[in-house]
């Protein structure tokens, strides 16, 4: 269990077999999670407790981490919450079976949380994955909605020589050639900006995902203490350092991905827009009368958005077309077996 953290590692061993929810006093939010154990399995999952007087917040943080790790909002399973991920999907990684979250930071500014994954089918595939919360509004933080935009740069230069020099002194230790190992350091510091959380004062950045799984046992994490790029943030970023006395609540994160609510011509939907690579993007959505994740394919260039939703065949079943803005999606969603297209229309939550 890499990634729990000793409040969670206690929580969880007070929980009994199978599936079940226990409960959990944290620092700003309080927790509950909900697990799924088996001889295959071992799932665990948070839940931000609801909380009156934050209600709005508290919504965006579970929708967003529901979808994007459930393909679910809780309510609306059937037999249990990882239904719809631990199943087999059909393809060779089949489905999840172990999703191990821990918290990295739960304070009045930032939440934090990160989860040790892996799926198998025919073969299995593992990762990591991250989300930092503005624990004020519930948005999603990337590493550049902290930092003035051209001293990022400089300190993304930081993380590539960093990284780089850490992978090299463990192979320079193990007697491996660089040169085995060429498409890894080409990657490190630059894919890897989203694999990062916050503990403390100390930016955290995760390369592990840069490895394939028959690479995977090197120590690919790579740390930053306050000091070393305090003077590269902005006003948001010493905001959440606590370096300055603003409500965080006041600050807005500009980048993808983030979670949008609105509707399909009559019907209410919630969705979550993520950038894959190059202008390629991904993304979620679900009717929120049935709360089951819907996924999307396609491309954004230059504020125009082509997504496609397939069908068990992997025929494409749905297009949708339109504009992306700052804070707003319109476009036309078209059922391929109809012409007569419906309104989409959302907005950043």
């Amino acid at each position: 269990m890499k990634y729990l953290s000793p409040m969670v590692a206690t929580c969880l061993l007070l929980i009994a077999a199978l599936p079940e929810m226990g409960t959990c006093q944290s620092s700003n939010f309080k927790m509950s999670w909900v697990t799924y154990k088996s001889d295959s399995r071992d799932l665990n999952f948070p839940i931000v407790a609801d909380d009156f007087t934050r209600l709005v917040t508290i919504e965006k943080i579970n929708q967003q981490l529901q979808l994007s790790e459930l393909e679910l909002l809780k309510g609306f399973e059937k037999n249990n919450i990882f239904e719809n991920v631990a199943a087999d999907n059909g393809t060779i990684y089949g489905g999840k079976v172990r999703l191990i979250y821990s918290v990295n930071s739960n304070n009045k500014k930032l939440f934090s949380i990160g989860f040790d994954e892996s799926s198998c089918g025919m073969t299995c595939t593992y990762w990591h994955r991250y989300y930092n919360f503005n624990a004020g509004n519930g948005d999603l933080i990337q590493l550049s909605d902290l930092f003035d935009q051209q001293k990022f740069n400089v300190f993304k230069s930081q993380i590539v020589k960093k990284s780089i020099r850490n992978f090299k002194r463990q192979l320079h230790n193990q007697g491996e050639p660089d040169s085995v190992w060429v498409d890894v350091i080409k990657d490190l510091g630059k894919t890897n900006l989203d694999d990062f959380y916050i503990k403390g004062n100390t930016l955290v950045i995760d390369g592990d995902n840069c490895l394939s799984k028959n690479q995977k046992g090197w120590d690919m994490i790579v740390r930053f203490g306050l000091a070393e790029f305090k003077n590269y943030l902005n006003d948001y970023g010493r905001c959440v350092f606590g370096l300055n006395d603003d409500n965080i609540s006041n600050y807005k994160s500009n980048s993808l991905p983030q979670l949008f609510t609105g509707k399909i011509d009559k019907y209410p939907v919630t969705l979550i827009l993520r950038p894959a690579y190059e202008n390629h993007y991904d993304g979620i959505y679900c009717y929120q009368k049935y709360g089951k994740g819907i996924s999307l394919q396609g491309t954004v260039a230059k504020g125009k958005l082509n997504l496609d939703e397939y069908n068990d065949r992997f025929d494409v079943k749905v297009h949708i077309s339109g504009v992306l803005k700052r804070d707003s999606i319109v476009a036309n969603w078209t059922l391929k077996s109809k012409d007569q297209p419906l309104k989409l229309v959302v907005y950043r939550k």
